[in-house]
């Protein structure tokens, strides 16, 4: 049976507003996509690491409460998980302070068969973190072997900003190895100095990346399909929270390829009306999110998806 994976941090967020902690919340981008999916009863697997700790367990019993396999899920012993501080604003988008894994061990994941046509979703810190880089570099050679669909999310933070330098050619070797890039006007920005979806595009243009995914918020999206591009407007929304919404949009994504049963090879032919259908399942899911604060989303949504 085809499978579904997300590659990425395992995350406990400890959210704020007008400096108070108002809610608390399991994350981290991937865990997020693999929640809301998990929800829908697609067959999700998460891939990460966290420490063997009372977070750890957390974060095992909500996974599992979600329908999320954890068989990939790595726990380091006498160790301490991460966490993530997210301060909402006035207009209710998140700023963050993130709290490494404190582990002597060595990271070291848990990596699955993959098969043809299996759809991966990875980004974020752990797309360019020098110690699982080979290890995750290996993998998506593999799965790209294999003809599994990869989706990039570089989810690329300010708090990362004086790493770029080092941290550019990993990005753009994401870039190469993904079918789908799906970055936000923030991302794209900070890491090229770009708020312009042409100039990204033409920077983007010796990566042989086909299919780019540019969302700017309110403003709506903007994609390249196949040299074509092309803008949606997206619901107008008095968010709650923006945590989580874009990860959400990948969930949407993923939902309508597995659902839809586009295999890797469909993937290169869709028409304009399929990626308009794509693109407005990942605005649906996103402006859900958006009006919770919740990172993924919710049971009852899920339900009427299904």
């Amino acid at each position: 049976m085809r499978k579904i994976y997300t590659v990425g941090e395992a995350i406990y967020d400890i959210i704020f507003k007008d400096g108070k902690p108002i809610d608390a919340k399991v994350g981290g981008a991937m865990i997020n996509s693999s929640v809301s999916l998990g929800r829908l009863g697609l067959p999700i697997n998460y891939i990460g690491d966290t420490a063997d700790d009372v977070v750890g367990d957390i974060m095992n019993e909500f996974l599992v409460a979600n329908n999320v396999n954890i068989d990939y899920f790595s726990h380091y012993s006498n160790s301490k998980s991460r966490l993530a501080l997210a301060f909402i604003d006035e207009i209710n988008a998140p700023r963050y302070s993130f709290y490494k894994i404190n582990t002597s061990q060595k990271i070291k994941l848990k990596f699955p068969e993959i098969n043809p046509n299996d759809i991966i979703l990875f980004g974020s810190f752990y797309g360019i973190k020098s110690e699982v880089r080979g290890q995750l570099v290996d993998f998506l050679l593999e799965a790209n072997k294999k003809g599994a669909i990869i989706l990039y999310d570089p989810n690329f933070r300010v708090n990362h900003k004086s790493l770029l330098s080092t941290v550019l050619p990993f990005i753009e070797d994401n870039i190469r190895l993904a079918d789908i890039v799906k970055a936000s006007n923030e991302d794209f920005e900070l890491i090229f100095g770009l708020d312009n979806f042409n100039d990204i595009i033409d920077r983007l243009s010796n990566l042989d990346i086909e299919n780019v995914i540019y969302t700017r918020n309110a403003e709506g999206v903007d994609v390249q399909i196949r040299g074509d591009r092309h803008h949606i407007d997206v619901k107008k929304l008095d968010p709650i929270s923006a945590v989580g919404a874009g990860d959400s949009f990948n969930a949407g994504i993923i939902y309508y390829l597995y659902k839809n049963n586009i295999t890797k090879e469909q993937l290169h032919t869709l028409s304009h009306k399929q990626w308009e259908e794509i693109l407005n399942m990942g605005d649906l899911f996103a402006s859900q999110v958006c009006m919770s604060t919740d990172n993924y989303i919710g049971e009852d949504f899920a339900k009427k998806i299904k």
